[in-house]
């Protein structure tokens, strides 16, 4: 592997990012966005085309005064996959996203409570991790790290899970150093909720584009992965300011309860019920009313330009779009009223998983940054920059 100065890197990292950022843009264009010299550009990308990394797309249109036509550059969706697992107390999920953000492979199954009161969140990992290591050996791509999403409070810098009511983990698991053991690969990890903004992020990338938005996640499931566990809703959120996921002290931003909610409260909000069976029992419609009153709250406080909403029926989520879309409106005191996107979320199925995918992605083509005169700061995997990881994979055969 050849040695990198860190300015030298840095440049290959922000064409990777921008290409993964913008899909498919010409070398010119590169140049113009990243104020780089032409021949750099040149340079880089014929290497990185080299490792099958990025290959070339088709031809864009003439400028006004005719000439060539642009090609186009494009991360090769052929040259490596990374996996993503979400476990939550009804089902565990896991997706195979190809570099250039394809989804190519999900699976979902019930938990078998028996097998986790076995297992242990380690064990399960572990078989969820199979799943994925095999598809990918049977696409014949290298698997170049895993995300993982749960429900649980998580410590991103410390890699530790301090706390998961929902998985009955109520001290600390040194997760990411466990998985990396199982699956020697890079491990990264966030809540769940998180993780579907990064399936947002996802969709609307561009190198250009901001966006303020906020991602509830609301979950009809059992508490725990026990027998015969209630039924009850969850609901976390999610938050992308100024275009960067926001984790807030101790990783916690996201987690919920209503500032409705009293002593005497038997879940998240005031309006709950110990046990909810069907999102058609009488107390749901005043949960979402309440819920709606805290994400409207949130909205308009911190000036978000949208809101996704995931994880329940069509039907359920509609209603409650519409309660928030009323209380944003309501509860804004200028004219004119306020305009926030209130939508259901863009994707419906395996969401955190494929989130935590992406995760992995954006760690992937991050920039690090230049600490001195003799290195990168920002180490990815085994002490290696992430496009060392990437270049340790080039040609080579999936394993």
């Amino acid at each position: 592997m050849r040695v990198l100065n860190s300015l030298s890197e840095i440049n290959i990292s922000r064409i990777l990012r921008l290409i993964w950022l913008e899909k498919k843009i010409s070398r010119v264009d590169i140049a113009t966005c990243l104020g780089m010299d032409k021949s750099t550009v040149t340079k880089i990308t014929s290497e990185l085309s080299s490792m099958g990394i990025i290959r070339e797309a088709e031809a864009g249109e003439s400028g006004p005064q005719g000439g060539r036509k642009p090609i186009f550059l494009e991360l090769n969706k052929e040259f490596a996959v990374v996996g993503g697992i979400e476990i939550n107390p009804q089902n565990f999920n896991c997706s195979l996203v190809s570099i250039n953000g394809e989804i190519v492979f999900t699976y979902s199954e019930a938990i078998n409570t028996d097998e986790y009161a076995a297992l242990g969140l380690m064990g399960f990992f572990e078989k969820v991790f199979q799943i994925i290591k095999k598809e990918a050996k049977a696409k014949k791509r290298n698997l170049l790290g895993v995300g993982v999403g749960l429900p649980a409070l998580i410590d991103v810098e410390q890699g530790t899970i301090n706390q998961s009511i929902p998985l009955m983990i109520y001290e600390p698991v040194d997760f990411i150093k466990k998985a990396e053991e199982i699956t020697k690969l890079p491990v990264f990890f966030d809540n769940d909720a998180r993780c579907c903004c990064y399936t947002e992020k996802m969709i609307w990338r561009t190198s250009t584009t901001e966006k303020n938005m906020m991602y509830v996640l609301v979950q009809h499931r059992p508490q725990q992965p026990v027998k015969n566990s209630p039924r009850n809703i969850s609901v976390g959120f999610g938050f992308v300011l100024n275009g960067k996921i926001y984790h807030g002290a101790n990783s916690t931003a996201g987690e919920f309860r209503s500032m409705l909610w009293n002593p005497t409260s038997q879940n998240q909000f005031v309006n709950g019920a110990a046990a909810i069976e069907k999102l058609s029992d009488s107390s749901v419609n005043g949960i979402f009313k309440e819920l709606a009153q805290n994400i409207a709250f949130l909205v308009n406080t911190l000036n978000l330009d949208v809101v996704y909403v995931g994880g329940i029926e069509k039907k359920a989520s509609a209603e409650l779009l519409n309660y928030i879309r009323e209380d944003i409106a309501y509860l804004w005191p200028y004219e004119p009223n306020k305009t926030s996107l209130v939508t259901s979320a863009s994707v419906t199925e395996n969401v955190v998983s494929e989130g935590a995918a992406i995760l992995v992605l954006d760690k992937i083509f991050g920039v690090p940054e230049l600490a001195d005169g003799n290195g990168i700061e920002t180490k990815f995997y085994n002490n290696l920059t992430a496009f060392q990881w990437l270049e340790s994979k080039a040609g080579k055969e999936s394993v």
